[in-house]
C-alpha cells in the first residue's frame, strides 16, 4: 500500500508540477527515508517498526483469539483463520520487499526476514522444552516417574506423535522450494543474465506458487481436521488398545458424554462405533472379520456373563439366547454392526451394566475436566450483558482489532523492510 502510494504521488507529481516540486512532492511521506539517517537513527526506525509490527501481530492475534468465544464459528478460527493471519506479517514482508525497481536484491530482505522468524520460533521454543522439561533416561527413554535432578548427560524428553507429523509437514513443504530453485541454479550455472534467467523461471515459478496454495489448502484441512477431533474419546480408544480399558468402562463413558444415554444421536452412534472396533479386533482371533461362538467367549467374561457359571442362567440368560440376539442374520457368525448393535442394548440395559466388571486407567477416562482451562474467558468488561448482546460486542470488538492490525502491517511493512534492506547495505 505504502509503495503504491508513492507510485501514485510520483505519477501525479510528473504530470502537474515543475521538476523541482517533483521531489518534494513524492517526499511527502509519513516515514523517514532511512538512506539519510546515521547508524543511531537507523537502530531507532527499526526498533519502532519493529514493536508496531510486533503490536499489529498481537492485535491480529488477540482479536482471532476473541472469535473463540462465538460457538458457530470456533471450530474454523483455531484451524483455519489463526494460521493464515498468523501468516500475514511475515506474508507482507516478502510481499512488499519484491515490490519495487530493485526487486531483485530487496526481495531477499523479505525472505530474510521470512526464515530467520521462522527459525527463531522453531529452535527456542524447542531449545527451552528440552532444557527446562528434560527428565533422567530410563532405558533409552525419557522416565518421568522419576522426580530426580536431570543430569546433563544422560536426560532428556519425550514427543507426542503430533510433533512427528508436523516435521513431516514441514520438510514436506520445504521441498516445494525445489521446484523453483532447481530451474534457476541450473540457468544461472549456465550463464545466462539476468533477464534470461527471469524469462526462463517464469513456468516455474507459476508451478511452485500452484504448488504452495494446494500445500496450503491441504494444511488447512489438516488443521481443521486435527483442531476438530475428538482428543477425549482418541485417548479412551488408545486406552483401550493397551487393555487399561474394560469394555463396560467405555460404554459407561460413552454414556456419560452422550447427549442421551438411552437414545444416540448419530455422531455418538459413530463414537460407539470406534470404541467398539478395538475390542472386535480383540476378540477376533482369527482375523476374518466375523466372531464365532468361541471367539464370544471372552467378550461374555468381559461383560459379566461367566459362561461357566452355575448362576448365569439367573444373572443374564443363557449362553444360547445370548447368541441368537446377537446373530439377527442367523449365519452362525457375529459381524461387526451386529456386535455394535448388542453392545448398545448391553449399554441401555442399567441391570446388565450394573454386573459387568468395570475398570480404567485415570489416565485414559478423565470426567472432571477443568472446563476453565477448555473454555475462553469472556472479557471482564462484558460479563455484565445478555448473551446474544456478547455475541455482539465479542465480534465486533475482532473484527476491529484484526481490522486495525492488518492496517497497520500494511502501513509498516514496507518501510520495515527499507530498514532491513539499509542495513544490509551498509
Amino acid at each position: 500500500l505504502a509503495q503504491a502510494t508513492k507510485i501514485w504521488l510520483r505519477s501525479r507529481a510528473h504530470k502537474s508540477k515543475p521538476a523541482s516540486t517533483c521531489d518534494r512532492i513524492t517526499m511527502q511521506s509519513p516515514f523517514v527515508e532511512p538512506g539519510g539517517t546515521n547508524d543511531a537513527q537507523l537502530f531507532f526506525l527499526t526498533a519502532v517498526y519493529a514493536y508496531v509490527l510486533y503490536k499489529a501481530s498481537d492485535l491480529i492475534s488477540s482479536g482471532s483469539e476473541l472469535l473463540m468465544l462465538v460457538p458457530s464459528v470456533a471450530g474454523l478460527v483455531g484451524s483455519i483463520v489463526l494460521p493464515i493471519l498468523g501468516a500475514v506479517p511475515d506474508g507482507m514482508m516478502v510481499l512488499f520487499s519484491g515490490i519495487g525497481p530493485n526487486a531483485q536484491e530487496t526481495v531477499a530482505v523479505g525472505v530474510g526476514a521470512l526464515a530467520g522468524s521462522t527459525v527463531m520460533l522453531l529452535t527456542f521454543p524447542w531449545f527451552i522444552c528440552i532444557v527446562f522439561g528434560r527428565v533422567p533416561l530410563k532405558d533409552g527413554k525419557a522416565d518421568y516417574a522419576n522426580k530426580g535432578k536431570a543430569p546433563l548427560i544422560g536426560s532428556g524428553i519425550t514427543f507426542g506423535p503430533s510433533i512427528k507429523t508436523s516435521a513431516k509437514i514441514m520438510l514436506g513443504t520445504t521441498a516445494l522450494y525445489l521446484v523453483i530453485q532447481i530451474p534457476a541454479s541450473l540457468l544461472e550455472f549456465r550463464g545466462d543474465d539476468i533477464k534470461e534467467q527471469a524469462s526462463g523461471e517464469h513456468t516455474a515459478a507459476l508451478v511452485g506458487l500452484v504448488c504452495c496454495i494446494l500445500a496450503f489448502c491441504g494444511y488447512l484441512v489438516h488443521c481443521y481436521f486435527d483442531a476438530n477431533e475428538d482428543k477425549q474419546l482418541a485417548a479412551v480408544v488408545e486406552g483401550i488398545e493397551k487393555k487399561q480399558i474394560s469394555i463396560a468402562a467405555a460404554l459407561q463413558f460413552i454414556q456419560k458424554t452422550s447427549g442421551s444415554q438411552h437414545e444416540l444421536l448419530s455422531k455418538d452412534h459413530a463414537r460407539l462405533k470406534k470404541v467398539c472396533k478395538p475390542f472386535f479386533k480383540r476378540y477376533d482371533f482369527d482375523k476374518d472379520a466375523t466372531l464365532t461362538k468361541d471367539e464370544l467367549k471372552p467378550l461374555l467374561h468381559d461383560l459379566g456373563y461367566w459362561p461357566d457359571s452355575n448362576n448365569m442362567g439367573k444373572i443374564m440368560g443363557s449362553e444360547s439366547r445370548l447368541n441368537a440376539s446377537m446373530d439377527k442374520d442367523g449365519d452362525g457368525k457375529i459381524n461387526f454392526d451386529e456386535f455394535v448393535d448388542y453392545l448398545y442394548k448391553f449399554m441401555c440395559d442399567d441391570n446388565k451394566m450394573a454386573h459387568a466388571p468395570s475398570f480404567h486407567n485415570p489416565k485414559y477416562i478423565k470426567y472432571d475436566m477443568d472446563d476453565e482451562d477448555e473454555e475462553e474467558d469472556m472479557p471482564h468488561d462484558l460479563a455484565h450483558l445478555t448473551p446474544k448482546q456478547q455475541m455482539c460486542r465479542v465480534i465486533m470488538r475482532s473484527l476491529w482489532m484484526m481490522g486495525l492490525g492488518t492496517v497497520l502491517v500494511l502501513m509498516f511493512s514496507d518501510p520495515m523492510v527499507d530498514c532491513l534492506s539499509e542495513w544490509g547495505t551498509r
